[in-house]
């Protein structure tokens, strides 16, 4: 576990190194990038067949994640859904970007971008999810 951490750690650290330059509109870029990288909550989601996630945001993280640890052998296997609004809102929005999980894959996204997971036929996907904790101003 620790060493899955160490690499999450550095695979955070060069996401945020790569970001774009500060912007103090931006509920993202206007936060201070000279922190320790400090984690808000980590957990592990388990989904079975047709099992999915409605589209929500994380309040409390700055930076979110979807580490990909078991995937169903289908080429189907509930991709990510970046910026789709949750249903009950009844926005025309489409997701922004879809990402293809992988074995090894780790997905970053701002925490206050509204993610889902699509449905899949059959298996199993487990993942490691957590939130970078918002820096301090």
């Amino acid at each position: 576990i620790q060493a899955v951490r160490d690499k999450v750690k550095m695979a955070v650290a060069a996401f945020v190194e790569k970001m774009p330059e500060d912007n103090a509109s931006h509920p993202l870029l206007s936060l201070p990038r000279n922190q320790p990288l400090r984690f808000e909550g980590s957990w592990s989601v388990r989904l079975t067949a047709a099992g999915y996630h409605h589209s929500h945001t994380h309040v409390l993280g700055w930076i979110s994640s979807a580490l990909y640890v078991t995937l169903p052998d289908a080429k189907d296997c509930g991709r990510l859904a970046l910026g789709t609004a949750p249903p009950e809102l009844e926005l025309p929005l489409n997701p922004y970007r879809h990402v293809e999980p992988k074995p090894g894959r780790l997905a970053l996204f701002p925490s206050t971008m509204w993610h889902c997971t699509e449905p899949f036929a059959e298996g199993e996907r487990l993942t490691i999810a957590f939130d970078v904790k918002l820096p301090f101003h």
